[in-house]
């Protein structure tokens, strides 16, 4: 009889330690989930809204960011006032460096109306290119050039670039590998040309660009990989490309590129061998279209150089060492 007991109270024991043991992996199971579902890293600045970032790798190895910023109580553009630099050597921790120009600084425009920026290191300098009011009007933007002699600025405006005026222009510089730099800007038609190397003059008259397509509605943008030139810009409906063997194009259309994206201004860098893509959505902290927040996501290249869709997500890239 005191055998049989004792079997029981093992067998119970044993079920018991079981049940434990499947509990503590339940309960590790659910730490394990919890920690995953918290590695979030989009949008990647998160104490202040940040929009049209402008990406760059600069001589000291890190990468740059020059964003505008969104007031929090935002209702339209127009209080848009000041643009702020950020530097990153990990791609998800990023140094916020302050505010770089503000329209204060500007003694040709309006308060507010900085509105998406770019940026160039030319003649050893750093300069910003930006559209910004005249008067206070999406009409009378002129693209404004303001210089540094370090990427964190601050930054001094020393004017503006005549033959580019207009609506908001959202301005895009490029480089090429032989030292010429083109502007990209436009609203509904694309525009270009090649700019002097004091980056204030046109060296050309402004070229219409041909994308194959009719879609286009803001902010161009030009980068180079495998001598393939990739003109990109937003549809109003997202992200969309096209590609050419030369900066001025013609460009074969490709369609989409970030096409979900119906807020698509981004920027492309090549970092530590991996090719990133940065852009600004809404969909954290109850954003909206004039309450931005950056995001970086990968971006990967088929075989015949066109580009994989990109898609929005709260996980967006991982730390790099």
């Amino acid at each position: 009889m005191k055998f049989k007991i004792s079997l029981l109270f093992f067998v119970i024991t044993l079920v018991s330690c079981k049940n434990q043991k499947n509990q503590t992996k339940e309960k590790q199971a659910e730490k394990l989930e919890v920690s995953v579902q918290k590695q979030e890293n989009n949008p990647v600045i998160r104490h202040i809204r940040t929009a049209d970032p402008s990406a760059h790798v600069w001589e000291d190895g890190k990468v740059w960011m020059y964003t505008s910023r969104d007031a929090e109580d935002a209702v339209n553009y127009n209080s848009m006032d000041g643009y702020r630099a950020f530097s990153s050597t990990d791609m998800v921790n990023w140094t916020d460096h302050g505010e770089v120009l503000h329209s204060k600084n500007i003694p040709w425009g309006a308060k507010g109306w900085m509105w998406a920026p770019t940026a160039i290191y030319k003649n050893n300098k750093y300069y910003l290119l930006y559209p910004h009011s005249v008067k206070g009007s999406k009409d009378d933007m002129r693209c404004g050039v303001a210089v540094s002699d370090v990427p964190q600025g601050p930054f001094k405006d020393i004017g503006w670039i005549k033959g580019v005026e207009g609506q908001w222009l959202d301005p895009c510089v490029f480089t090429d590998d032989d030292g010429k730099t083109y502007l990209y800007w436009g609203v509904r038609e694309p525009k270009m040309a090649l700019l002097k190397d004091n980056l204030l003059e046109l060296a050309e008259k402004p070229r219409t660009i041909d994308y194959g397509y009719k879609n286009f509605f803001e902010a161009s943008y030009m980068h180079k990989r495998n001598g393939i030139y990739y003109f990109s810009y937003n549809a109003g409906l997202g992200g969309f490309y096209a590609m050419g063997d030369n900066p001025y194009g013609p460009f074969e259309y490709k369609g989409g590129l970030n096409p979900k994206q119906r807020q698509d201004h981004h920027s492309i860098i090549d970092y530590k061998g991996q090719d990133y893509f940065f852009y600004h959505w809404q969909g954290w902290n109850e954003g909206s279209k004039f309450r931005r927040n950056t995001a970086i996501e990968y971006l990967y290249y088929n075989k015949d150089g066109t580009i994989k869709e990109i898609y929005a997500t709260k996980e967006g890239v991982k730390q790099v060492q």
